[in-house]
């Protein structure tokens, strides 16, 4: 899969490195959970943790064939940390 950068995405990171993103998604164990906005727009919110094992969301939208564009991404809370440790622990 190939990942495009959102124009302007620098203002969209929230406490996230672009360097942490790229890991993220290059993670072999990375959750992806489907997300609809309100306008029904559909992305995916990836669950995945840094080379330093730092939970990380990292949200982007499908492009057709197997791309996807990387419109945010965000450390994960304790709350999602935990839901995610329980995933990994099932898996």
């Amino acid at each position: 899969m190939g990942y495009e950068w959102l124009p302007g995405l620098m203002a969209i990171l929230h406490g996230a490195e672009p360097v942490e993103v790229l890991q993220a998604l290059d993670n072999p164990r990375r959750w992806p959970r489907r997300m609809v906005d309100q306008h029904g727009n559909v992305f995916v919110a990836i669950w995945s943790r840094t080379a330093t094992d730092r939970p990380i969301i990292v949200v982007v939208r499908p492009r057709p064939g197997l791309d996807a564009t990387i419109v945010a991404a965000r450390p994960m809370t304790p709350a999602e940390t935990a839901h995610l440790e329980q995933w990994e622990h099932d898996q």
